[in-house]
This record gives structure tokens, C-alpha cells and sequence, in this order.
């Protein structure tokens, strides 16, 4: 989601010439960059085991996705905070936007507790790191701004709002990560079977299947 999203608004932006998306944008993907070092900062200078690991009958099936990772603040909580806090206060005034954002950002970060990977106060912690992290960035927009349309030579481009946000140009980026995210996942689970193995070297074949997930 982090990165499909910017990247779907930009070339979204650039194919409409809606230079205040394109701004968005450019802005979304530098919260994302500050809230993942304020993130993984805290995460390595605390060092919070998941509760799967310290409480009794908290049980997952696959640990794999989260092995040598710190559960304090949760990721996926200032991630998807990060991304509809930043869009919020760029278009204030959509507010199916503003919900849909919402929406996901709370299902992702009360899911990481459902699945017994974070604490309530790591999600919370991780929802006030994502929304600083947007409102930080979004407090010296202007600067940035500049900064960009000076580096493309586009020093006469305003910051001006230019109507309608391409909302379905967003949530399809959502989507799109989503089924990427999927399809990457499910790939990397590969089942190698192996039989007619001979093992104990006196002549006689043993058939042992053999299954190798990773």
C-alpha cells in the first residue's frame, strides 16, 4: 500500500495534468519515509516483544511474516494512519474519501490485535506516529513543494486546489497493491515433493515424501 499508493496518485496526476495531485502525491510518499524511520527507530530503541510470544493462549499459524521484528509501536497502524491522514488534510472537503481512508486504516490496525501480533497500545502509539508523521509533512509543504517544482524547473506551478481528486485512481491503487501484496505472498509458499528417496544404503528403496514450504 505504501508504495502503490503515491506512485498510482502520481502517474494518475500526470495523465490528468493535475499538478495539486501530483504535489499530494510527492507529499504522501515523504510521510510514508518519515513515519517508517520514527517507526523503525522506535521499534529497535524499545524492543517490545509481540504478545504471541509473552502471553499464554495467544496462539498464531504463521510467524514467519513477523520473526525477529518488535511489536511497539505497530507498523501497519502508522502506515495506514500515515496515508489517510496526509490525503485528509489535502482534500478536506471529500469526505467518501476521508471515510474510505479511515475505514481501512482502522480494519488494518485492529486487525494486527485480532491476530495476536500487537498490543492496543502499540496500535494506538503507532495511529499517533502515522498522524504526526502526516501532519508534520504537511506543516512545511510549502518549501517542498518549491523544492520540487524547482528541481523539474516548474518554478510557476502554485499549490492552488484544482477541483475534483481522482478518488477512484486512489482506492484502484489500493486495491491493485492489495492483489500484488497477494499474489507476492502466496508465491513465495512453493511445496517441493520428494519421493523414492533411498536413505539407509543397503539396497532397498524407502518412499518418504518430503515437504519443503517457503
Amino acid at each position: 500500500m505504501g508504495i502503490g499508493t503515491p506512485i498510482g496518485m502520481y502517474v494518475a496526476a500526470k495523465i490528468n495534468k493535475n499538478h495539486y495531485d501530483e504535489s499530494s502525491a510527492v507529499l504522501l510518499a515523504l510521510t510514508e519515509v518519515t513515519n517508517e524511520i520514527f517507526t523503525q527507530t522506535l521499534k529497535k530503541s524499545i524492543r517490545r516483544n509481540r504478545p504471541f510470544r509473552t502471553l499464554n493462549n495467544v496462539n498464531i499459524t504463521d510467524t514467519s511474516k513477523v520473526k525477529g521484528t518488535y511489536s511497539f509501536p505497530s507498523g501497519h497502524a502508522s502506515g495506514s494512519f500515515a496515508i489517510a491522514t496526509s490525503l485528509t488534510l489535502r482534500y478536506p472537503d471529500k469526505p467518501v474519501l476521508i471515510a474510505g481512508l479511515y475505514a481501512y486504516a482502522l480494519t488494518v490496525s485492529l486487525g494486527r490485535i485480532y491476530w495476536g501480533v500487537h498490543y492496543p497500545s502499540d496500535v494506538f502509539t503507532g495511529m499517533l506516529v502515522g498522524a504526526g508523521s502526516a501532519a508534520l509533512i504537511y506543516s512545511i509543504r510549502k518549501p517542498i513543494i518549491k523544492a520540487k517544482n524547482n528541481l523539474f524547473n516548474q518554478s510557476e506551478r502554485t499549490d492552488n486546489y484544482q477541483g475534483e481528486v481522482n478518488t477512484t485512481a486512489i482506492f484502484l491503487s489500493f486495491a491493485v497493491s492489495d492483489l500484488l501484496n497477494f499474489y507476492l505472498t502466496n508465491s513465495k509458499s512453493k511445496i517441493l515433493n520428494h519421493s523414492n528417496v533411498n536413505f539407509n544404503g543397503n539396497g532397498k528403496t524407502n518412499y518418504v515424501n518430503y515437504t519443503f514450504t517457503f
